[in-house]
């Protein structure tokens, strides 16, 4: 697909990191590794896929966390989000992988967008890792993007934004 020009993957990976205030090269490169790996597997994904694409994000970051699923406690902005046990993690990370996995026969992109949307929301109150939810969160959600035919989604961070604030959109997803 045209959307997915190496460019367009380039400059969602770029935004995908300012997001989270990683600026550093070895994390863009990590996050290009992690796009790869994520695309290669784009039509098998699973838990073991997913905790891969989290290692090869982590893995020159967070050594200690890297593609494994958090045993603590973690804070979403206001929120606390508790760890009971991996297995019950591991389980909701299945329920969202088989969303995922769904297609709806003759859905209009703006159902599709939503349903990307809705999926992608899924995962991150999931919250299955200690540090680099969101950057896992958006590479499935572009996954699942291109496995239904749309464009790559780039959400612009705000010190790129003239104005839109499109991270500050993407945030209301979760407030929604």
């Amino acid at each position: 697909m045209e959307h997915y020009s190496a460019d367009n993957i380039a400059d969602f990976l770029v935004q995908s990191n300012e997001i989270e205030d990683e600026h550093s090269i070895q994390a863009h490169d990590d996050a290009a590794l992690a796009w790869n790996y994520a695309f290669q597997n784009r039509k098998k994904i699973t838990v073991d896929v997913i905790l891969e694409i989290h290692r090869l994000l982590l893995h020159e970051l967070n050594p200690n966390i890297a593609g494994k699923i958090r045993q603590c406690d973690v804070r979403i902005g206001n929120s606390i989000k508790y760890f009971i046990s991996i297995p019950l993690i591991k389980s909701d990370l299945e329920r969202v992988i088989k969303m995922m996995k769904f297609k709806q026969p003759g859905a209009i992109d703006q159902e599709l967008e939503a349903y990307a949307r809705h999926c992608h929301v899924q995962f991150e109150q999931i919250h299955p890792f200690e540090d680099g939810n969101g950057r896992t969160g958006r590479i499935l959600y572009n996954i699942q993007r291109f496995n239904l035919g749309l464009p790559i989604h780039i959400i612009q961070a705000d010190a790129y934004c003239d104005g839109d604030n499109e991270q500050q959109n993407y945030y209301n997803w979760f407030r929604n």
